[in-house]
């Protein structure tokens, strides 16, 4: 691995929980530019959105990036809710504007960390029409497709809309195209997820990690009531993931900020080489006495002992992994199979399934499903819904794939497609489509062993 191809990747430190503005602080922190992004979402149709950005001393005297998203069509007494959970925060500075003029603001907040998440706290937009302009998951994924922003941004994007989205319609217990977004569909929400996944593009990060996720303790209010803390579609999206509670009587993680991070990260930081390149810390609008209300972000670069091509070729590409594994013993072949294609149709990058003895010496059979993290709870469920167990394991685990390409490859019967391997001894291995060679042979009548040599003896 060169160094113009090292990969760059981001693992959060959710030191006091985490939100939407919260994260997209940490990044603007690490170098994003927020006046970049604004333009952006100006082009793509929000364009009463500014982004304030400051960098500041929080109470516990460590700089930290602070964001406020800025919706102009809103009213004001709409950006001002009273969610009142006893710590206040009153500041008086000056916000850094994407457009380049400096606004003196002087407000007081006494409100957790995103207060336009209507079911994280009451306002009075729950009282009354409120002035946002909520829309539906539908409305918001086409703003995004339709966007100029970069393909992976988009993909990102969608992929925690579509996340959050099924979390409120679960949590509602309705379709998710169903959902009134006042969550999600609210600008300033949708502007901080889509903020971050172009920053995320800015700083060139191909992985994203997280430690792990922190929850508050008490009650908030929310437009179903009073409900425990954390409110019903955090605590879904949280669902399978290690969570630590902290003695703070408030909501500590936001769903957007649940939803952004299970959605992108892989899982805790790998145990191997990196190299740091820059910190950021994105703080919330609250300030905690026992502790800075802040998440870190760590921008890393992969690297492999010295450094050397050899050694790089040697790592592969490493990867977490989610495996799930279940044991049963009173299912059909015919309803495993029917599991197994459920699986791989929603994301499972392997399935596998073995004999095994299980207890009473009765003959069972061990599956195992390969996923990223991000996939596992889902898969999970499939496997309780289609499967008679009463529960299932799932383990996290590195995996490390070599260096690959797919090209086409000249055979005395046409193209078929391949894969080119690098081994780590700087060997290059041609290794066939099974379905190309399958189809060769089956058009032409020759037995598939004699087209599967002819694409391995393939070279470039």
């Amino acid at each position: 691995m060169t160094e113009s191809t090292r990969s760059r990747i981001i693992s959060f430190e959710p030191l006091a929980g985490a939100a939407g503005d919260m994260i997209l602080a940490a990044l603007c922190d690490l170098g994003a530019d927020p006046e970049a992004i604004e333009k952006t979402l100006h082009k793509a149709g929000l364009t009463s959105i500014s982004l304030q950005f400051a960098r500041r001393r929080c109470e516990h005297g460590i700089v930290c990036g602070y964001l406020d998203v800025i919706d102009a069509d809103a009213a004001h007494d709409d950006h001002d809710h009273d969610h009142d959970h006893g710590h206040d925060h009153d500041h008086d500075h000056e916000h850094h504007h994407g457009h380049g003029h400096d606004h003196a603001h002087d407000h007081d907040h006494a409100h957790d960390h995103d207060h336009h998440h209507h079911h994280d706290h009451a306002s009075e937009a729950d009282a009354a029409p409120a002035p946002h302009h909520h829309r539906g998951l539908k409305d918001i994924l086409t703003l995004i497709r339709n966007s100029d922003a970069p393909t992976r941004a988009k993909e990102r994007a969608e992929k925690i809309f579509r996340r959050l989205g099924e979390a409120e319609a679960s949590v509602h217990g309705i379709d998710v195209e169903q959902v009134h977004f006042h969550e999600v569909g609210a600008l300033d929400s949708i502007a901080d997820i889509f903020g971050i996944c172009l920053a995320l593009e800015q700083l060139g990060v191909e992985r994203i990690y997280c430690s792990g996720y922190k929850i508050g303790h008490g009650t908030v209010r929310c437009a179903h009531g009073l409900m425990p803390v954390p409110a019903p579609a955090t605590a879904l999206l949280l669902e399978g993931f290690p969570v630590t509670r902290l003695p703070i009587a408030t909501e500590l993680t936001t769903p957007t900020g649940a939803a952004v991070l299970t959605t992108l990260a892989e899982g805790p930081l790998p145990t191997q080489p990196f190299r740091l390149l820059a910190t950021g810390n994105g703080h919330g609008r609250k300030n905690f006495p026992e502790m800075p209300n802040l998440i870190r972000a760590l921008l890393l670069e992969e690297q492999t002992g010295e450094n050397t091509e050899s050694e790089a070729k040697a790592w592969g590409e490493a990867e977490t992994m989610s495996v799930i594994t279940f044991e049963t013993d009173d299912q059909t072949a015919e309803s495993l199979g029917y599991l197994s294609e459920r699986l791989l149709a929603a994301g499972a990058l392997d399935v596998s399934a073995t004999a095994t003895q299980m207890k009473k010496n009765r003959p069972g059979v061990r599956l195992q499903a390969l996923s990223r993290p991000a996939d596992e709870v889902r898969l999970a469920n499939i496997i309780l819904t289609e499967s008679s167990t009463l529960g299932v394991r799932i383990q996290t685990a590195r995996r490390l794939c070599l260096p690959r390409t797919t090209t086409k490859v000249n055979t005395p019967w046409g193209e078929a497609a391949a894969k080119i391997v690098h081994r780590p001894d700087g060997r290059m291995e041609t290794i066939p489509e099974f379905e190309e060679a399958r189809r060769i042979a089956q058009e032409h009548q020759l037995p598939l062993r004699l087209v599967l040599d002819a694409i391995k003896a393939w070279q470039a």
